[in-house]
């Protein structure tokens, strides 16, 4: 590590430089998109959330069985 190496600073885009194709190598590993994969999935709500909107509707409607008895 104490070697000092020399540094070219090229101008351009880089297209013209030779450089390995380890990248090739790299991208080979990162994975892709799969059409057969579901795109929307829909989780169930559980039986917790059930229970909880039904007595939440229960209670509107005795509220509105109430209020309609006034």
């Amino acid at each position: 590590m104490d070697e000092n190496k020399k540094i070219e600073v090229v101008k351009g885009d880089g297209s013209n430089l030779n450089i390995s194709p380890a990248y090739d190598h790299l991208n080979a590993g990162t994975p892709t998109p799969s059409s057969k994969k579901p795109k929307n999935i829909v989780v169930p709500k559980s039986i917790k959330e059930k229970e909880e909107e039904d007595e939440e509707e229960n209670e509107k409607e005795v509220k509105k069985d109430k209020d309609s008895n006034k």
